[in-house]
Formats: structure tokens, sequence, C-alpha cells
């Protein structure tokens, strides 16, 4: 009994620094939850995309999966809540980041190794890590991406991806300009910000998911898709 009631106690704090009222059901979160759907549809936008292109769909499609899997996580963690849900709205969010590190990487040393030979050990380490220590893995995610950050800075002044100047500073204003704002609204969604509206129809922690899933977009199509013409 004391078991569950700790396990209660978990889940009913998933969520809680989101803003949005905790109710009950399958959508605990309803705005947090369906607005977690952005990332899958950007996920299947890019499926979409490689199947209708001849480009090589072995990386793009691993990279569609993790944003599907950080959408339907999320919709987890803000939805139904159930046992693992933080596991599943974590993991995801780290896989995706981890790629996109792996992948600057093999462009910055291109002579590293197969990527996704790479991303498959990157991924079992990540998986054990979150069954081992799963509180390591959200803020582990803050640092990657951060080195993504770093990672695209270093790309962009080498110029080691063939774009011309001025596709190269409209891709980095254009998700530059999406993440600052994304960032924003994360911070001004948490629960102890002065706009929170615990029971308003929009939620700055749904506008989050929604920016922070074209951010990703957006990366793809401008560092893999190779779609600048």
């Amino acid at each position: 009994m004391a078991t569950l009631a700790l396990t209660s106690t978990v889940l009913r704090e998933l969520g809680e620094t989101d803003c949005e009222t905790l109710g009950n059901g399958w959508l605990a979160q309803p705005v947090n939850a369906l607005s977690s759907l952005a990332y899958s549809l950007i996920g299947i936008a890019i499926v979409l995309s490689v199947l209708r292109s001849d480009r090589p769909r072995g990386g793009p499609i691993v990279y569609a999966g993790c944003l599907v899997a950080v959408g339907l996580g999320s919709v987890a963690f803000h939805g139904p809540q159930l046992s693992g849900s933080q596991l599943m709205h974590d993991l995801p969010i780290l896989l995706t980041v981890l790629f996109m590190i792996n992948h600057d990487l093999v462009i910055l040393r291109p002579h590293a190794g197969q990527e996704l030979a790479k991303f498959a050990g990157l991924t079992l380490a990540a998986v054990l890590l979150a069954v081992t220590i799963p509180v390591v893995v959200a803020p582990l995610s803050i640092v990657v991406a951060g080195a993504v950050v770093v990672a695209e800075i270093v790309i962009y002044r080498r110029r080691l991806r063939p774009i011309a100047a001025p596709h190269r500073r409209r891709g980095w204003v254009a998700i530059a300009a999406f993440a600052v704002v994304g960032g924003a609204s994360w911070v001004l969604g948490r629960s102890n910000s002065p706009l929170c509206e615990p029971d308003a129809w929009y939620q700055l922690h749904g506008l989050w998911h929604m920016l922070s899933a074209v951010v990703f977009g957006l990366w793809y199509w401008w560092a893999i898709a190779d779609v600048r013409d």
C-alpha cells in the first residue's frame, strides 16, 4: 500500500510545473497533451518527404522516429500519466538531441565512422542510463542540446555545409527566432510564472511544444534534407 501511495504521489506530480490544471482521466492536461502531437506531426511530415525523394532514407527515418516518440511520450506525460510516463517523456528527447549532435560531429569529423552505427551505440547507452539512473536523463538532454548549439555554430563559421551565405544566415535566423520564442514560452509557461493561467484554453507550455517541434523540423530541412532552393 505504501508503494502504491508513493507511486500515486509521483504520478500526480507529472506536469504540475507546466501550469495547466491537472484533471482526471486520459487527458490530465488536455492542451499540453494535444499540443505534444506537434512533434509527431513533424516526424510524419519528414517521413512523407523522404518517401517522395531519392535521398538516403536511413538517417531521416531514424530522426523522424525520434520525433514521433517525443510526441507520444509527451502525450503520455501530460495525458494518461501512467507508470513510466516520465521515462517515455524524457528518453525520446535525449535520443533526438543525441541524433543531432551525432550528425553534427560526423560533419566536423567525417572520418570518425558510420553515423547510424554510432547513433545505435549512443541509443543503447542512453537506454541503459535511463533504466538505471532515470533522474539524469532530462539534465543530460539539456547539456547535449547545448552541445548541438555549439557544434552548429562551429559548422556555420567553418562553412562545412555547402550552403550559400544568404541561405546560411536565413536558416540560422529562422531556427534561432523559433528557439528563442519557444524558450521564452517554456519559461513563462511554468506554474510559478505570473502569466500562468491554469484553466485557460491556451497554455504557454503548449506553445513551447509547437515551437520547439518547428525548431526540430527546421533543423532537419536545413541541416539534412538540403531543401534550400
